[in-house]
């Protein structure tokens, strides 16, 4: 049980995965995030305003992805009695999937390597780690 009350006050370290397209941008956490919340909510605004970021940065964010991709991972739906809205596209879905397998299998393969890094870290730095959210 001691081991465990360890655990929790250490701090984490997070293995974050940047997917890099070259010349033409790349896919990482809040980029995935914004998608999964564009799926959720079916709106950019809604997802935007749950990320705490502008409709505009939303929607260049979306303007980017849709420029590295062979198709739109976002459509949208303009008017109507509601309004409009968004989601995502068969390709969006299976881009924010392949994503997330690249996350956690990135996450499972280094681990032990992480645990040691957390086991390492300087007391300044863990006690600014606890009290910063953790995803």
């Amino acid at each position: 049980m001691a081991g465990l009350r360890y655990h929790r006050r250490m701090a984490r370290a997070r293995l974050m995965i940047r997917v890099a397209f070259g010349a033409h941008g790349a896919l990482g956490p809040g980029k995935a995030r914004l998608l999964e919340l564009v799926d959720r909510h079916g709106s950019i605004t809604a997802a935007a305003r749950a990320m705490g970021i502008s409709y505009r940065r939303a929607w260049l964010l979306i303007e980017g992805l849709r420029q590295a991709f062979r198709a739109p991972l976002i459509e949208t739906q303009h008017g109507g009695k509601r309004g409009g809205g968004a989601g995502l596209t068969a390709l969006g879905r299976d881009v924010l999937r392949l994503y997330r397998m690249i996350e956690k299998t990135a996450r499972k393969a280094v681990g032990r390597q992480l645990h040691g890094l957390e086991r390492n870290l300087a007391p300044s730095v863990a006690a600014k780690a606890k009290r910063a959210p953790i995803d």
